[in-house]
């Protein structure tokens, strides 16, 4: 943790002050929508208005000096309300309000993945055709074709039509179910069709981005490798999980035994593969001198080098939060300015939500943000509760530490969204994050050495060995009594009272003032209070 006060935090990183008016304008826009030419509006008399305070000595003749401030802080707030409106999503039109001879261009993103008995690929529907006219449109969907009858030439980037109308997703009959209707929504995926052969024809490719096709190409290259050198399923799913975010192979039971124990993190790329990276990295460019043009190529080679593995990754949402923190933290270092953890946790958030508002309400973004929050406060506290001696033991602490730190924030908002707790978790990530850690390094050096089969053979034997190892040690754990605490239940104010009682806690353990120890009992009384009535009800 920083050694910083409340005033230190707020004065040296200028980006908190900047999201959170952002943040208030993406909530006010969610929630009580106005006209984009209102906030445009807005947002254009506020920067006249901070053209007028610049340009006027408002504060020397008025003592106006909080004017500038006000007119900064409400032009970031109708950004916020702007960005909503900009990211709106504009549906297909429902097939009731449309002719009845209509057909759909669309374009897959991706290679179809194998399901149980379907082919299923992201497209992007790209013109709704009616009679003699054309209508551009832009909207993503599943497309689910069947297995037994889908060309060998099909793949990302093939364009194809056909005039099957569009179903909506919808989620489980479980009430307390994964919410998968809203998850494909943060997305931007509504709706979803199944073809049959008969369904639909293939128009050709579509002229592709040079970047982007030499990017799959090294993807399906990585997986042939993969699957060549470790034939298992279990395995060699693990691995592609691993190395570039391909989950469509992996086994559900499995998944759910990561899920169970508090590891499924590591089969997401994420924070914790981006680090692993750089630190291989850095070990490779340790020499390369650090004066003048030498630390800008060394900071060329590595943002290049976590950019290309975040989008050869699939460029999920996790993985491009950490490669952008990742590149505001080596940019502030090459320019030998100091860099304050909050600052730069806030300008990720920032320049994110600018691309995205809709990331807001992803779990996935919120667990990230809350987890390196929940590291920088808490890590440093957690692990002086316990000072041993033993080497081996202080390492087996500090590792525990780490994973005891990174789930006081997270726990509310884990609850709130899976109504389960992982009972293991700290056992668990006590040898998968390091064993993973290993297999990920040997998946590398597997890619890397794959046209020496003698060489490439004995690396992939040592994989099969140790994600066996990791596979069985997670499955062993998540079926041992009592791993998992389920129907848990807590509503928004519930999860807000517990961040407040941590945030007493916080204050009164480190300033020791008996007002926050209050405020504190006051949470856990109003805790009660609201669990009450949710069992009455």
């Amino acid at each position: 943790m920083e050694n910083l006060s409340n005033s230190q935090i707020w004065k040296e990183a200028p980006f908190i002050r900047l999201l959170i008016p952002l943040l208030a304008g993406i909530l006010l826009q969610f929630f009580f929508p106005i006209t984009k030419s209102l906030n445009g509006l807005i947002l254009a008399c506020c920067a006249l208005a901070l053209i007028f305070t610049i340009f006027m000595p408002v504060d020397s003749l008025f003592g106006w000096g909080w004017m500038a401030g006000l007119f900064i802080h409400t032009a970031f707030l109708a950004l916020g309300r702007l960005l909503i409106v900009c990211h709106q999503d504009i549906q297909v039109t429902p097939p009731n309000q449309i002719p009845v001879k209509y057909s759909l261009i669309a374009e897959l993103e991706n290679d179809p993945a194998r399901k149980s008995r379907t082919f299923k690929a992201i497209s992007t529907i790209r013109y709704l055709c009616e009679a003699n006219a054309c209508y551009t449109e832009k909207e993503k969907i599943f497309i689910y074709f069947q297995a037994s009858q889908l060309p060998p030439g099909i793949s990302a980037g093939t364009v194809i039509i056909f005039n099957k109308p569009l179903s909506p997703i919808e989620n489980s009959s479980s009430p307390q179910g994964f919410d998968y209707r809203h998850y494909c929504r943060l997305k931007h995926i509504y709706s979803q069709v199944f073809l049959r052969a008969s369904d639909y024809r293939i128009l050709g490719g579509n002229k592709e981005n040079p970047v982007r096709s030499v990017l799959i190409s090294w993807r399906r290259k990585l997986l042939r490798i993969i699957k060549q050198y470790i034939p298992g399923k279990e395995e060699n799913s693990l691995l592609e999980a691993l190395m570039i975010g391909y989950t469509e192979d992996l086994d559900r039971e499995l998944v759910q035994s990561y899920s169970n124990t508090g590891v499924v993190h590591i089969i997401a790329i994420s924070g914790l593969h981006l680090t692993l990276i750089y630190q291989i990295l850095q070990l490779l460019l340790q020499k390369i001198n650090v004066q003048k043009s030498g630390k800008w190529a060394k900071l060329i080679i590595l943002l290049g080098s976590l950019w290309t593995f975040s989008f050869l990754s699939g460029a999920s949402p996790s993985v491009i939060r950490s490669a952008v923190m990742f590149s505001i933290l080596l940019v502030a270092r090459t320019l030998s300015r100091e860099s304050i953890v909050y600052n730069t946790l806030a300008s990720s958030a920032f320049i994110l939500l600018c691309f995205d508002p809709y990331w807001l309400w992803d779990t996935g973004f919120q667990l990230s943000y809350t987890a390196v929050l929940s590291l920088v406060i808490f890590m440093k506290p957690v692990r002086g509760m316990l000072i041993l001696q033993n080497k081996w033991l202080s390492v087996l602490w500090n590792s525990a530490s780490v994973s005891l730190a990174a789930q006081i924030l997270t726990t509310p908002i884990s609850i709130y969204y899976f109504h389960r707790f992982p009972n293991y978790f700290l056992f668990c990530n006590l040898l998968a994050i390091p064993l993973s850690s290993i297999i990920l390094v040997g998946g590398i050096l597997l890619c890397f050495f794959y046209f020496f089969p003698f060489l490439a053979n004995g690396i992939a034997w040592v994989l099969i060995k140790l994600i066996d190892l990791l596979n069985g040690f997670v499955q062993y754990l998540s079926q041992l009594p009592g791993a998992v605490t389920n129907q848990l239940s807590i509503n928004i104010p519930q999860v807000i009272l517990q961040y407040l009682l941590i945030y007493c806690l916080v204050r009164f353990f480190n300033k020791g003032e008996k007002k926050w120890f209050t405020l504190g009992l006051v949470s856990i009384c109003l805790l009660f209070f609201i669990r009450i009535l949710t069992w009455n009800s």
